[in-house]
């Protein structure tokens, strides 16, 4: 993971931005009702997504990637929630879901390929990460690929010595 925004999470932003400058905009490209309801809830959710872009974005942990893949995975499931409660909204739940999962996909992606930061590394926010995963419903299965990537950057860095 290299100083730099991840790509993923560039592309989240950029998305999030979008969310925030042009909601209607967006719905209408998304096929998905247009509404005064429907285009705070896009503002609220890129607000959300800025949020996680930047938190995410330039060198994050092992547990910070895992958190992020669990509050997409999370998101991905009320827009599932909003589907199923609300046939006139269907369409923009189901299409919510499916951006968010592919926004966790991405997230496990990088949790399973990328290099672990340092644990000198870690910071304020690993530690939360840690905390919340811990306690989350799937959280313990994320946080043990987090300690994986963990063990796979140290097997490279060892192998790299020898």
């Amino acid at each position: 993971m290299s100083a730099p925004l991840r790509r993923v999470e560039a592309a989240r932003v950029a998305y999030a931005l979008a969310m925030l400058a042009a909601p209607r905009r967006l719905q209408r490209l998304l096929g998905v009702r247009v509404d005064r309801p429907g285009t705070v809830v896009v503002r609220v959710l890129g607000a959300r997504q800025l949020v996680q872009g930047l938190a995410s974005g330039v060198s994050p942990s092992p547990e910070v990637l895992a958190m992020g893949v669990w509050v997409d995975l999370a998101h991905a499931s009320t827009g599932l929630g909003l589907a199923a409660v609300d046939r006139s909204r269907a369409r923009a739940g189901l299409t919510d879901a499916v951006l968010a999962a592919t926004w966790a996909a991405a997230g496990l992606w990088d949790l399973r390929t990328a290099r672990a930061t340092p644990p000198a590394h870690d910071r304020r926010r690993d530690e939360l990460a840690r905390a919340v995963l811990r306690r989350a419903p799937g959280g313990p299965w994320l946080l043990s690929q987090a300690h994986a990537a963990r063990r796979r950057s140290a097997r490279r860095a060892l192998h790299a010595v020898g």
